[in-house]
């Protein structure tokens, strides 16, 4: 699958499928969320970095969008510091970024990003990515 970066398994999850988009554009993130809401998808916006782990622990998402050019908290010491987490330990994270995937991936691989997609082009890959690293348990959405 492009953008993947890892090969783990990843756990089948009960829909709604939760999304974080963490992103200090939040105009942007906003209008993602949109999209993804028109999805199926149940989102929360989260502004910067920081703010992800000032998050209810009630909403803990299947998924964080993040985005990696960001100020004070980047998206490289974001998944550092969600890894280290029993919240976000094993929650899938896709960067997803106007940066090249050749520029981030080393750094992002370093820091357990497990996808990327690239922002400014189609939605298609990355609701492909969303979809394969948050995978619906089968006959809970109505199809077969």
């Amino acid at each position: 699958m492009p953008g993947l970066w890892t090969d783990r398994l990843f756990d089948r999850v009960s829909p709604p499928v939760v999304v974080f988009i963490v992103d200090d554009d939040i105009a942007g993130a906003q209008a993602l969320s949109t999209v993804l809401v028109i999805e199926g998808y149940r989102t929360t916006v989260v502004d910067g970095g920081q703010a992800a782990f000032e998050t209810p622990a009630a909403s803990t998402p299947h998924v964080v969008v993040l985005d990696i050019e960001m100020p004070e908290c980047d998206g490289y010491a974001v998944p550092a510091a969600m890894r280290g987490s029993g919240r976000f330990g094993s929650t899938p994270i896709i960067a997803y970024t106007s940066l090249a995937e050749a520029d981030v991936m080393e750094r992002g691989k370093q820091a357990q990003i497990d996808a990327f997609c690239r922002k400014g082009t189609s939605i298609r890959p990355l609701l492909d990515l969303i979809e394969h690293v948050a995978p619906i348990i089968q006959g809970l959405t109505g199809e077969g």
